[in-house]
């Protein structure tokens, strides 16, 4: 059963002081943290935390912070909560329920390959396996339609991946650009010059997105509408551009999602955190397939 009492004075002040340490620390944007910073203490000094559980507290710390500025990334989530995600995400031998691809389905009139995408993508080496199988069956397609709606991301890197197999073999991308608060950490991601499988540069991509699409697949859509080599088709995304991980808070058992690196376009320091990656053709919810293929009838040759 989840811990409802109330969690002790010093391990609530422990908890305030080593989020606003690690904000502070690790944020991109330091005049952002010190507002944070700012507001902890005051609400810890007055009491506001006061008596509160350890799931309770960290929902009110978490909607406290977004109140000062919202970063969708940033939440504090207690054990409970996290033993609940683990169980959900986790089979009991401890792999991965789910691995980030769900479907592929092959229209030979069409030539179009429809893969979906809906679970998030794991560090896993099963979510690399799931996607270099998906994109091996949709190889010899001329239309690729990515179906992320609703996958709230994950790793980068199964975008950067996708991506490459969009490019001739032993040729790279710049794709994306990632700065934290030490700009000396910054870094630079490029697509991959080879890819497990044949490459489809000449490949019509379209990529479907709504308002649960975040985080890492934002980026994907987001880095391959600026390279101009797909089209985005739905509804404007989340919002949620500034990577990270998790901190340890108080005692250990409280933990925070601490955002730490801006990911922007490659020379400049605009991305879409905070508004969201914008379709290039909007569609009704729902209907976004039925969009990509009305793009894709209207293309194909008459006769």
């Amino acid at each position: 059963m989840p811990s409802v009492s109330g969690l002790p004075d010093a391990e609530i002040t422990a908890i305030t002081t080593s989020l606003s340490q690690a904000l502070e620390e690790r944020y991109p944007f330091p005049e952002v943290s010190a507002a944070w910073a700012k507001m902890l203490n005051k609400n810890a000094r007055s009491g506001v935390y006061k008596g509160m559980s350890a799931c309770a507290l960290d929902k009110k710390l978490t909607q406290d912070l977004q109140q000062v500025h919202k970063d969708v990334h940033l939440r504090v989530i207690c054990k409970d909560e996290l033993d609940r995600r683990e169980k959900r995400q986790h089979r009991s031998d401890g792999k991965q329920k789910d691995f980030g691809f769900e479907k592929v389905e092959l229209d030979a009139d069409t030539e179009t390959a429809y893969i979906q995408s809906k679970g998030g993508w794991s560090d896993a080496p099963e979510t690399y396996e799931a996607a270099i199988a998906s994109m091996n069956l949709a190889a010899h397609s001329k239309n690729i339609i990515l179906d992320l709606r609703d996958n709230g991301g994950g790793t980068g890197t199964v975008g950067r991946l996708l991506a490459s197999y969009f490019y001739p073999v032993g040729q790279e991308e710049y794709y994306l650009y990632g700065f934290e608060k030490d700009r000396a950490q910054s870094q630079q991601e490029w697509t991959y010059a080879y890819t497990p499988g044949p490459h489809m540069p000449d490949a019509k991509v379209y990529i479907l997105v709504n308002h649960g699409t975040a985080s890492a697949t934002e980026g994907f859509a987001y880095a391959m509408q600026r390279l101009k080599r797909a089209k985005i088709v739905g509804e404007t995304t989340v919002g949620a551009g500034i990577a990270g991980g998790f901190a340890k808070l108080g005692s250990g058992t409280e933990s925070a999602f601490i955002p730490s690196k801006m990911i922007v376009a490659p020379h400049t320091e605009t991305g879409w955190e905070g508004t969201g990656v914008v379709p290039d053709v909007v569609s009704a919810p729902g209907q976004e397939r039925a969009k990509a293929m009305e793009l894709i009838e209207a293309e194909r040759p008459k006769g």
